[in-house]
């Protein structure tokens, strides 16, 4: 029974749930993240050099050391086993982990599986319990099966997202957030957790495949679904011919951005007219419904334009919720380390760093913690406070072999070949 003094647990409700990860960068390895901050035992399996992403500031010709949150997200509360799955003694290896495993995780691309002997077929034959999920760029299947990619190529790029998001007359920008990443490590968790559920009825896993692609489509799926019949989505017009003002970006006095989010202009024009002390405009014949705004638009954003420049946003910001006025701030992700909701509800969470695994950077922890974003489902509205950090290259690579029955002896071959 719980008491005052007796802290309740974490819901962990993948607890038991063994998953081996055959993943690198940022997609593939936070498939592993999730399931691993939802209590599954993800065994992170790396080459010996590690997964690449551990030093991607250097490969990009930026500071090495600076810190890699996307590597700690992805990563914390993992084991790792360092091994060459491409000898014979590897696949030996990875063939055992299998023979125990609930979860494949993999984002290597169709031919470089099959090379591996680990062709999805032929893997749940051999292991019929396994859910086997694969995330690509492409998908299986299609002229571009084994094209490499991404995020940015084919979560944005490809899917018609870039197109969607980037203002007329402007040019793409490079997004390198990893952003595509997440979403679709999340597609692939949600179908992973089906197929898991699925096998308590039938015994049987299930291969499941999510793609950077399809997942850009889906988030899509409203301007596509358009597109499809016949009518004609476009990118966002420039800030000052907005054809929805009251659904558009502003700057406060100080120079911060906020958005206003009045769908419903008809209902919520007269609450933000009368917070900026401008309900005169109600009686301008311009200005009498949506259509009208939408026709005068660049007239009524410099109405809001000047009003808007006239405080700071910390003004506005009372003036706002004092009126009832649907608005959010535009936020730089220093803003979020003290933002009171994200706090409220179990955003981030601390990591705790061990001097042995994987710090921040490439190299190891240094006995700290550092916050990092917490997976974006809580469960009973409890909040996890302190984790466990990501592992160094190979850190559990003894305790996993010998409990998958290997000797010292053969321990000591595997790791010394």
């Amino acid at each position: 029974m719980t008491t005052a003094t007796t802290p309740t647990p974490t819901p962990t409700p993948l607890q038991g749930i063994k998953v081996v990860e055959l993943a690198h960068w940022l997609a593939g390895p936070a498939v592993g993240g999730v399931l691993a901050d939802w209590g599954a035992d993800v065994v992170k399996v790396e080459p010996p050099g590690g997964d690449p992403m551990r030093t991607i500031w250097g490969a990009l010709g930026a500071n090495p050391d600076a810190p890699n949150g996307a590597f700690v997200a992805a990563n914390r509360g993992k084991r790792s086993l360092a091994i060459d799955i491409t000898s014979d003694a590897g696949r030996g290896v990875l063939d055992r982990l299998l023979g125990g495993a609930d979860v494949l995780v993999t984002n290597l691309r169709p031919k470089a599986l099959e090379r591996l002997g680990l062709a999805p077929a032929a893997t749940t034959e051999r292991f019929p319990r396994l859910v086997y999920c694969s995330l690509t760029a492409y998908g299986w299947g299609g002229p571009d099966e084994e094209r490499a990619g991404y995020d940015l190529a084919a979560f944005y790029g490809r899917s018609g997202v870039t197109h969607e998001i980037t203002t007329e007359g402007q040019p793409p920008a490079p997004l390198m957030q990893g952003m595509g990443d997440m979403f679709a490590a999340m597609t692939s968790v949600a179908g992973i957790t089906a197929a898991l559920l699925e096998r308590e009825r039938t015994g049987r896993g299930r291969f499941v495949e999510a793609s950077l692609l399809r997942t850009g489509m889906w988030a899509l799926s409203g301007a596509l679904g358009t597109a499809a019949m016949g009518g004609r989505p476009r990118p966002p017009a420039p800030r000052d011919a907005c054809p929805t003002p009251m659904f558009n970006s502003y700057r406060a006095g100080d120079g911060r951005w906020f958005f206003l989010v009045g769908v419903e202009a008809a209902r919520l024009l007269p609450k933000l007219l009368a917070a900026i002390g401008r309900s005169d405009v109600l009686a301008d014949e311009r200005f009498a419904d949506a259509r009208g705004i939408a026709r005068h638009r660049r007239e009524f954003i410099a109405v809001l334009d000047e009003a808007f420049a006239a405080r700071p946003l910390d003004e506005w910001a009372k003036v706002f919720d004092a009126h009832d006025v649907w608005w959010a701030p535009v936020q730089a992700p220093s803003d979020l380390l003290d933002d009171p909701q994200a706090r409220a509800t179990g955003a981030w969470v601390d990591v705790a760093l061990d001097p042995d695994g994987g710090g921040p950077g490439p190299g190891p922890g240094s006995g700290d913690s550092v916050p990092s974003v917490d997976a974006p489902v809580r469960y009973d509205g409890r909040a996890r406070t302190t984790v466990p950090g990501p592992p160094a290259v190979g850190q559990h690579t003894r305790e996993i072999l010998a409990a998958l029955g290997y000797s010292d002896e053969e321990i000591a071959a595997l790791l010394s070949a």
